[in-house]
């Protein structure tokens, strides 16, 4: 390019420049409100408890489940971060989220596209062939580049956007650690479950064998003349009822198992495979930190992520609100052109156009007006919605926090009422078979002491799981820095297998 164009060029863009430089350097006035994380229960509200198996420590939440020692629970619980599809779902939300981040912060910059075109024309010669104009068809060659309007963000409309959009995809962080507590606190109190079940089916079996044993003592005593037939069918009945209870048990256990199996992401077999085996209930004695309650707002990922909501739908109001003040733009192309392949190198052939505008929306027939409307309701449906889950929150620790109690209160106190019936049983075992006392009797403390067995089977499995449900509720199971790699990075290939290449 020779001199004189470049001069010209050079002297005509810059005031455009210029101008330009004013309205970037008038960027980062935000209008509409700026988002504060609401107060919702000032702290002296909050109830704090100290009875055990609850202590006022810090929580010690990460990978809580390692507490209770149980390999099985340890792989259970692996295998679901791995292959759960709820997971995989809001990994995905993520993605999305994130891609809609970077949507916004691309209108902080031009967009310039790079044109190249040919063109043949003819002329239509009966309108200009009289007038001597030459009328041969002719090429026309071209390039350039060509920027379409830019938004120079004098007021912030972009950043609002960009402001909302980046909270949006917190929450959906947040939402998907909230995820990744809940598969985690599921497979736990399936587990917790399926051992419980097992131990209700052992105990049922192990009724039925005692009852069997009477049974064939009832019935060498009738041969003997020493009993009635009606204790022999008394006891029969009772031996019946509870084969008849063994289809329940069964199939309550059968379903805990396929429970497991879904959020695993896995077929029935191979889980049923590994929980076939009874084992014992695992259990935790070392007393839960509850810690102070203003870390409850920073630990659980479901107020996290309303509290983010909420900070992007206050972001929207002032993008909204950015409507009604006038746009500044920027906008310009430069080109060369030319009738032959070889003039596109020459300098005198360059042509370019570039140059601000201001735009401002005289009449839209509300739509500015119900846009700031609806955004600014939707931010106090965000925040109320905010208030609501902190709210709920609260209640779910302090309900998990008494049921936890009050179950193991409970299991000690039905522990004991096993053990008085045990040695009811024992002594009337022998008294019966010394002849002193009649069936009746033996029944009757058989049936309390099963009774009793099982009560205690249920409240021991009652306070497992209100221990997985009290380390839910705390928030527990997830790192500040990361969001469980082995979750990311397996739901992450499974999603990305499915895609068409």
């Amino acid at each position: 390019m020779d001199a004189q164009p470049r001069h010209i060029l050079s002297h005509a863009l810059a005031p455009c420049l210029a101008l330009a430089l004013v309205l970037v350097s008038l960027q980062g006035c935000k209008v509409g409100p700026n988002y504060e994380t609401p107060q919702v229960l000032p702290a002296e509200q909050w109830s704090r408890r100290s009875d055990a198996p609850l202590s006022d420590d810090t929580p010690q939440l990460r990978e809580w489940w390692r507490n209770f020692n149980d390999p099985i629970l340890d792989q259970l619980i692996g295998q679901a971060e791995q292959s759960n599809a709820t997971l995989e779902q809001a990994l995905a939300s993520v993605r999305v989220s994130l891609g809609a981040l970077g949507v916004s912060e691309s209108q902080f910059w031009p967009q310039v596209s790079v044109v190249g075109m040919y063109e043949r024309n003819k002329t239509n010669i009966s309108l200009l062939a009289a007038q001597g104009v030459e009328t041969s068809p002719y090429d026309v060659w071209g390039a350039g580049a060509v920027m379409a309007s830019w938004e120079i963000d004098v007021w912030g409309r972009v950043a609002r956007m960009v402001e909302s959009a980046k909270a949006e995809l917190e929450s959906d962080i947040e939402n998907l650690r909230a995820a990744l507590i809940t598969i985690r606190s599921e497979v736990g109190t399936g587990y917790m479950a399926v051992r419980t079940l097992q131990r209700q089916l052992a105990l049922l079996k192990a009724g039925i064998e005692n009852v069997k044993i009477t049974l064939d003592v009832a019935q060498r005593r009738l041969t003997a003349g020493t009993n009635t037939a009606l204790d022999v069918a008394q006891i029969q009945a009772e031996l019946d009822s509870l084969e008849a209870m063994l289809p329940d048990v069964e199939g309550d256990l059968d379903a805990a198992i396929f429970a497991i199996a879904e959020l695993c992401g896995s077929a029935p077999a191979p889980i049923k495979a590994l929980l076939e085996a009874p084992a014992p209930l695992p259990t935790m004695d070392e007393r839960i930190g509850m810690g102070i309650p203003a870390d409850l707002l920073r630990r659980r990922p479901d107020v996290r992520a309303s509290e983010r909501t909420a900070a992007a739908a206050v972001a929207m109001v002032g993008a909204n609100e950015a409507l009604n003040l006038p746009v500044f733009a920027l906008s310009g192309n430069i080109y060369v052109a030319a009738n032959q392949f070889s003039g596109l190198g020459n300098s005198s052939n360059i042509a370019y156009g570039f140059g601000p505008t201001v735009s401002w929306l005289a009449f839209s027939g509300g739509y500015v007006t119900s846009m700031i409307t609806q955004s600014r309701a939707q931010a106090q449906v965000a925040l109320a919605a905010y208030r609501g889950t902190v709210l709920d929150a609260v209640r779910d620790v302090e309900t998990t926090a008494s049921m936890l109690v009050y179950s193991k209160q409970a299991a000690e106190r039905t522990a004991e009422a096993v053990k008085s019936y045990q040695t009811a049983y024992d002594l009337a075992n022998k008294q019966f078979s010394a002849g002193t006392i009649d069936i009746d009797r033996l029944v009757n403390l058989q049936n309390r002491l099963l009774q009793a067995q099982r009560l205690q089977a249920d409240a021991d499995g009652s306070v497992a799981q209100n221990i997985v449900s009290l380390y839910r509720a705390l928030g527990g199971g997830w790192d500040e820095g990361a969001v469980n790699e082995s979750a990311l990075r397996s739901a992450d290939m499974a999603s990305s297998a499915a895609l068409p290449k």
